[in-house]
């Protein structure tokens, strides 16, 4: 009870600093939205809105504040915004109407405060706290998951807090496999020597607390990035190594259960999870083949109607398991294609930012491109079996790739500009 009322009183202690500074307003509501630490508390705090006391305070402080940018012209923003009005379009034709603004409101908000932040953090300082706040909120639970797996020797499954974005194992899995990349990447840039410390024991423990969410996808976007990170660092041989020892931690580590929830990877046949995400791709596919530019807008796929129109007499209720199928059935193909290019979009941006040759880039930029590649690669590896499509972290890791892209311009036409000869100005003969 004494956090609860701890935490109330922080958070409206910070909402007039939200307001007047509404980039910490960002940083807050990442903060209450990633953590959720109201989650952690019993009483009325358990359920208090929170992040939207913060997100009324700094929206109220952007419109009245002079600290704001343009937002940034690049491809991908304006595939986002395509994707928005895609999601609009899709909203106003869809089959269930009621279903599709509540979950087209939902996921504008989060869209709202993707563009946000690409008002107030065009700043390398505090494009650097932004990443830290997400890092180390997701890390919390990695952190705390890890130590509770080693000391009930995996017999649990480590899962996030109820009503949050990642709320069950397969969610913590998620992200967990996204934020590994980030912890690794900023503990490396890192100067403060408590705080990279921090960020190293928190990756380290991250690992197995993502192992025993039970996440078979989870399992196979950790497997993702361990490649894609060896891969970078031309590696394989370490890599080898690393996943050869902890194949043996497990081995001699996890419980009877945990293999038997992984067998089913490869005994698919005989699981009902597996078979019914097998269901739900087939009817998501069905259903855009038969509204192949808009689909059928949010939460159509799932219907016991739609169901029951593909699959007849199957009586049960589905949902997509898969951010591609996901947007196929309720965005069509339409929004399909802007979905894959705004990801393609992003990978192709970051490694263009670190194969510059003229002049060449930073370390830190090389550094964050890397990162956020490899945490895409984990969460499009491990969406492609969960229904995630719609989810912040996602969206943010857009709006890094943006932030990041606008950062490595303007130094890189910094470096140009001191390094061009002076102009000198010769005076006619007179």
């Amino acid at each position: 009870m004494y956090l609860g009322y701890a935490l109330t009183t922080f958070v409206i202690a910070m909402l007039p600093v939200c307001f007047a500074r509404p980039w910490i307003g960002v940083l807050m509501w990442c903060w209450l939205g990633y953590m959720t630490p109201h989650r952690l508390t019993w009483g009325p705090t358990h359920n208090m809105p929170f992040a939207m006391m913060v997100a009324i305070a700094t929206l109220l402080g952007l419109v009245f504040t002079g600290d704001r940018r343009p937002v940034p012209r690049t491809e991908e923003t304006y595939l986002l915004l395509a994707l928005w009005t895609v999601f609009t379009l899709s909203t106003m034709l869809a089959l269930y109407q009621d279903f599709a603004w509540d979950q087209w409101v939902k996921v504008s908000k989060i869209l709202l405060f993707t563009f946000i932040p690409l008002l107030l953090f065009q700043d390398k300082k505090r494009f650097r706290y932004l990443l830290l706040v997400v890092a180390l909120s997701l890390g919390f639970y990695g952190f705390k998951g890890g130590i509770w797996t080693l000391a009930r020797g995996g017999s649990g499954r480590v899962q996030m807090p109820d009503d949050s974005m990642f709320g069950d194992t397969n969610g913590a899995g998620l992200a967990f496999v996204t934020v590994l990349p980030m912890l690794l990447y900023l503990g490396r840039e890192e100067q403060n020597i408590w705080l990279r410390r921090l960020l190293r024991v928190t990756f380290v423990l991250t690992i197995p607390a993502t192992l025993f969410t039970y996440s078979r996808g989870a399992v196979v976007g950790l497997a993702a990035i361990v490649l894609a990170l060896a891969g970078k660092a031309n590696r394989f041989l370490s890599a080898a190594v690393g996943l050869t020892a902890l194949y043996i931690f497990v081995i001699n580590f996890a419980p009877p259960e945990w293999f038997e929830r992984m067998q089913t990877v490869r005994e698919y046949e005989r699981d009902g999870s597996a078979m019914s995400r097998l269901d739900a791709w087939y009817i998501a596919w069905r259903f855009a083949l038969d509204r192949p530019f808009l689909g059928g807008g949010f939460w159509s796929v799932g219907q016991p109607e739609i169901v029951e129109r593909y699959m007849p007499g199957r009586g049960f209720q589905v949902s997509s398991h898969s951010i591609f199928f996901s947007v196929l059935g309720e965005h069509g193909f339409i929004g399909l294609a802007l979905f894959l290019g705004l990801l393609g979009s992003c990978i192709w941006t970051l490694r263009r930012l670190r194969h510059q040759n003229v002049p060449p880039p930073p370390s830190w930029v090389r550094s964050y491109s890397h990162m956020l590649e490899v945490s895409i690669v984990g969460f499009v590896v491990t969406g492609a079996f969960l229904n995630a499509a719609y989810i912040d972290l996602l969206y943010h890791l857009v709006a890094f790739v943006i932030l990041l892209k606008v950062l490595a311009e303007r130094e890189a036409s910094e470096q140009l500009a001191q390094a061009a000869p002076p102009t000198t100005v010769t005076a006619d003969a007179s």
